[in-house]
């Protein structure tokens, strides 16, 4: 299915893929369809698979209102619960009480340039289709890239020749959230021009290559810092959005992840010729997102990459590690102190290279 295809008039929803401007554009429509202005207040429930966990979900799915005898339930970051949690959620949606509706959101996951699969667990998903919809909100395909731009432009009250699109397309790349801020920003930058030119994409948007990104991702992973903050300028320019920095922040996350997943079937001794298809009891421990072999299976090369940064670390590095990414996204949502973005990420890669 696609985001043309979303039903407003279902209960359960289920919302995954690379485009996160598509998903929340299709939330806002449910959230249209579901409940009146007046009814948001107490029948809006914001939720979050990683904070709330199963149990909070549950509460909530089945707690009664006086207040909203309509409610909607929106749980962000979903792939968050284990895969039992998620099969036990998936028991329970079909004796969803009359009146509410749940919208499930997976946050965007790290293709790598292959084919993207649902994060969420095969029962969940079943039964989220069973009694309602998955959709896959994808970026359109690179050709398309500019004819969308132009679309983005249009709403924006702006027109973009095709050169000046293409343009934009080149230096941002495929990760469509970020070139909808840019086409913002430019919007913004015109003023009350009319038209966009290939000048006004040049002074606003700045390129930043995907092969850069992974670069200072391999420094933090070989504990090079001086690297790795010398990269943080082209990554991250001035004046870059909040939201870079969390994009960068969840890559960082990732990186960890991904290298505690090298340790941990290094100290299994899984040969190399095995590590994209490990034996069961080491694949069942390993996470379903952001997982090893999946990326091994088709990068190979990554294998010998991340299984020697594996060795520059210790596990209790590593768990301080993922604490310390967390601490930095608080930081970044305004808790524990007033340290600029910059300042945070500066922090957190000296931290991590220790």
């Amino acid at each position: 299915m696609s985001p043309s295809d979303l039903r407003t008039d279902l209960p359960l929803t289920l919302l995954w893929g690379d485009a996160d401007v598509h998903k929340e554009r299709a939330l806002a429509r449910l959230v249209e369809a579901w409940l009146d202005e007046s009814e948001r207040e107490f029948g809006l429930v914001r939720l979050d698979g990683r904070r709330d966990g199963l149990e909070g979900i549950i509460n909530e799915m089945t707690a009664g209102s006086l207040m909203a005898p309509r409610r909607l339930l929106v749980v962000r970051d979903i792939a968050a619960l284990s895969n039992s949690e998620q099969k036990a959620l998936a028991g329970r949606l079909g004796s969803l009480p009359a009146g509410v509706a749940i919208v499930m959101i997976a946050e965007k996951e790290e293709s790598g340039g292959y084919r993207p699969r649902c994060p969420v667990a095969a029962d969940l998903r079943k039964a989220v289709e069973a009694g309602g919809q998955v959709l896959q909100m994808q970026a359109p395909h690179p050709r398309a890239m500019p004819g969308w731009v132009a679309t983005e432009m249009q709403r924006l009250g702006k027109t973009i020749d095709r050169a000046a699109a293409q343009e934009l397309c080149e230096i941002v790349g495929s990760d469509i959230d970020r070139l909808l801020r840019e086409v913002e920003k430019i919007s913004l930058y015109v003023g009350d021009r009319d038209e966009v030119t290939v000048e006004d994409v040049h002074a606003v948007s700045i390129p930043v290559s995907e092969e850069n990104i992974f670069e200072l991702m391999d420094a933090i992973g070989r504990k090079d810092a001086a690297t790795a903050l010398s990269m943080l300028d082209g990554v991250l320019p001035e004046g870059c959005d909040t939201g870079e920095y969390f994009r960068f922040l969840a890559m960082v996350q990732r990186q960890i992840r991904l290298i505690w997943q090298a340790r941990f079937m290094r100290q299994c001794r899984v040969p190399p010729e095995q590590l994209a298809d490990p034996p069961e009891q080491v694949a069942s421990r390993l996470p379903t997102q952001h997982n090893f072999p999946d990326l091994v299976a088709k990068r190979r090369q990554s294998a010998r990459e991340y299984t020697e940064q594996a060795a520059r670390f210790s596990d209790g590095q590593l768990a301080r590690g993922l604490d310390r990414i967390y601490q930095a996204d608080l930081q970044l949502k305004g808790a524990g102190g007033r340290l600029d973005p910059r300042t945070v990420m500066e922090l957190l890669i000296a931290d991590l290279c220790r």
